[in-house]
């Protein structure tokens, strides 16, 4: 770097991590455990995915992927309480990680919070409002909450954004069905209302004329 000090280069590369996102990579063994932890959700494992996320983050405090895993890990290992605490830290570390407040949402789900779940989704949508899976959830947690018109909505800027969403057209055809279900009678058979009163009018009417014909002879 010709006539640069070496104190100096370092304050320039950390200055660039600064201002480039993901510039400055988390140290290799922090990143293998952390691989080992996602590795060990996958096959069921979560107490020793929990054991690989905090091996990651003792040696990288502010790993905030791995707070996150760990909240996953944890909360698929039902330890809720724990989880959401993992993903206190995870998110104050970085409040603008999308995957982190998709994931507090599902331990908010199973804490029994659906209003902080759908919050959660929420903020995950004003970060990125592209994320599918984030507006897939909001309309799952909607149709939960018996909102299946808001779930329906939901599901249509999922389609917009990934039309080959997994699940989609099956959770979509789903909210359709409890949604027509709770309509009531008149306007779920509104179509067969209008035909029936619509043959009805024609039947009295010819009836009607059959008997002023009568009359007339």
């Amino acid at each position: 770097m010709g006539n640069v000090s070496p104190i100096t280069a370092v304050l320039v590369l950390v200055a660039l991590g600064l201002l480039l996102p993901g510039a400055v990579a988390y140290a290799g063994p922090a990143e293998a455990d952390y691989a080992t932890g996602l590795n060990l959700i996958s096959s069921g494992n979560y107490t020793g995915a929990v054991g690989a996320f905090d091996a990651a983050i003792a040696l990288e405090p502010g790993y905030y992927e791995a707070w996150n895993g760990k909240a996953d890990a944890l909360n698929r290992n039902k330890q809720y309480a724990d989880a959401l605490a993992a993903s206190d830290r995870s998110l104050a570390l970085d409040p603008s990680y999308v995957q982190g407040w998709i994931n507090r949402g599902y331990i908010l789900y199973n804490l029994g919070r659906y209003d902080d779940e759908l919050k959660a989704y929420d903020q995950a949508i004003a970060i990125d409002p592209q994320n599918a899976t984030a507006w897939f959830d909001r309309g799952y947690s909607l149709a939960a909450r018996g909102d299946y018109d808001g779930a329906l909505q939901a599901f249509d800027k999922v389609s917009a954004i990934d039309p080959n969403y997994p699940y989609l057209e099956g959770n979509r055809k789903t909210v359709e069905k409890y949604r027509d279900a709770t309509l009531p009678f008149y306007i779920r058979y509104e179509n067969w209302i209008i035909l029936f009163s619509a043959v009805i009018i024609v039947a009295v009417i010819w009836l009607y004329s059959l008997r002023k014909k009568k009359k007339k002879r």
